[in-house]
């Protein structure tokens, strides 16, 4: 068994979000309070800090306090915490997913052996239909997922912006689930390559992430097709989107260079001044 712990948000108080209080919220659209994260200390466990100074502690601790690690050690004394027995378990930083579509999730096994049943044909042909809170649904399904994992941070990549309530359901999912997440928005999956990303609807999310951001744990960035996805794209349609993230300085995130036929692709985009953070 483990017991895992991020150093932010302890798995823990995010398991803790996943009661049947939020199945109201996913009726109504709107986030509910996560639960105080409160304080408490696992002990005698056996301790992963993942730290060369630190390293491994035999029968150790880990202190955490409203939802961050304060301290980690053999003997750490937390007068008033709650005392979790890790006896026979290990403990350890939560795990990092950097990339994943979890508006697709609900789609997981979907595909056929034929070609025009294959994966991204068939995700394209459903996501037209997804509604909001089809992304609610689906991101929901994914966090509980990880953090059942054992991952506590997630790097959330949704490419199904058909408004701007499409994103809005996954970000809701996020925070009422409580994981950390690094959120990148971009275009809907099956947009031309000639028609620009909705930027109006990333200006605005950017403008509002004060009410997205759950509190820090959510973080915003882009997720952009770049220079080319089933062809290359335009200037006149990649330049405004790069520009647009920079301007809003917004880290950006692209598919490149992963077939053969796409050789080349990064240094094309590091000759027109794409690549940075």
């Amino acid at each position: 068994m483990c017991l895992l712990c991020d150093f932010g948000v302890p798995m823990f108080a995010a398991a803790a979000a996943m009661a049947s209080p939020m199945l109201g919220s996913a009726r109504s659209g709107t986030s509910s309070k996560l639960p105080g994260r409160g304080e408490f200390i696992v002990k005698n466990a056996y301790v992963f800090t993942m730290d060369d100074k630190l390293g491994e502690i035999e029968d150790g601790s880990v202190h955490v306090r409203n939802g961050e690690i304060v301290g980690v050690g053999r003997d750490v004394a937390a007068n008033g915490a709650k005392v979790i027995d890790g006896r026979g378990m290990i403990v350890l930083p939560g795990l990092v997913d950097t990339h994943w579509h979890m508006w697709q999730t609900l789609y997981r096994s979907f595909s056929g052996e034929q070609a025009d049943k294959g994966f991204f044909p068939t995700i394209t042909r459903f996501s037209a239909h997804m509604t909001p809170q089809d992304m609610y649904a689906s991101a929901r399904l994914s966090a509980a997922e990880a953090i059942n994992s054992g991952i506590t941070t997630v790097h959330d990549w949704c490419h199904n912006t058909r408004s701007r309530e499409h994103p809005e359901g996954d970000l809701r999912a996020l925070a009422d689930t409580g994981i950390r997440a690094h959120f990148s928005i971009g275009q809907r999956i099956d947009q031309p390559d000639t028609e620009m990303m909705p930027l109006n609807v990333i200006e605005g999310i950017h403008a509002d992430w004060k009410n997205y951001s759950n509190e820090g744990l959510i973080t915003l960035g882009m997720a952009m097709r770049g220079m080319f996805r089933n062809s290359w794209a335009p200037p006149e349609v990649y330049r405004p989107e790069f520009e647009c993230g920079r301007g809003l300085n917004l880290p950006i995130t692209v598919h490149i260079g992963t077939l053969v036929s796409r050789a080349g692709h990064i240094a094309a985009h590091y000759k027109e001044n794409l690549l940075g953070p």
